[in-house]
């Protein structure tokens, strides 16, 4: 082995461990993604009305059925992105941004809860038709499971340090991320809320993610954790 193919293979690795950076960053944005369509898409159903909870599945299978696709794929992809940024950092990684991912785990997990009840509301796992109690039941569960991933998306906005080339730049986008926090608390509460203001709620959702994950990839040396 010469003298140069030492350092000749740690710049290789290097190269392989930015790129393995980068593709996490962008499974991190396209899982956000996919959890902010498929929130805009719980957004647009009205509440449950009395005497009516068949209709109210009839008339809502579209996005009770795609809101389920999308959240098993967003969950998949952001929990990927998450959990390999936290591996590529190893023993480096900080209080902050542990808090972050594990909030993250919680508002994922809430999400496997939603899709999980969307799935029976949609799909004909046994046989006969859902009682109305069930469905009332199953969208509280929606609602309940959407609060929950919401406040942790939060914490996650509020604890996560976003890498920046400069001092300036990073506290703007600590300005912006607080802000996105602020409005995933207030849209925690979907069923106070008019349709408009949640479809901002998943709007941030996506853009937040697309912030931290176009952060990861534009400066992949430098982790989120």
């Amino acid at each position: 082995m010469t003298d140069t193919e030492p350092a000749r293979l740690e710049g290789d690795h290097g190269v392989r461990t930015d790129r393995r950076r980068r593709a996490l960053a962008w499974l991190w944005t396209a899982g956000a993604l996919l959890a902010s369509v498929a929130l805009a898409l719980l957004a647009t159903l009205p509440p449950v009305p009395p005497g009516a909870a068949a209709a109210w599945v009839e008339d809502g299978t579209f996005p009770l059925t795609w809101a389920g696709e999308l959240l098993f794929f967003a969950t998949l992809a952001w929990g990927t992105g998450a959990a390999g940024a936290l591996a590529t950092r190893g023993a480096g990684t900080s209080v902050r941004g542990t808090i972050a991912l594990v909030a993250l785990g919680v508002a994922l997990v809430a999400f496997v809860v939603v899709l999980l009840a969307l799935g029976r509301l949609v799909y004909p796992v046994v046989a006969g038709d859902l009682a109305a109690d069930t469905v009332v039941l199953l969208a509280s569960v929606v609602v309940g499971a959407v609060h929950l991933a919401l406040l942790g998306l939060a914490v996650a906005a509020f604890a996560l340090p976003v890498p920046a080339r400069s001092t300036r730049a990073r506290r703007t986008i600590a300005a912006v991320t607080i802000t996105l926090g602020a409005v995933f608390v207030v849209g925690s509460y979907p069923w106070l809320l008019p349709t408009w203001l949640n479809l901002v709620t998943a709007g941030a959702v996506g853009f937040w993610g697309v912030l931290v994950g176009v952060a990861m990839a534009r400066d992949p040396g430098r982790a989120v954790t």
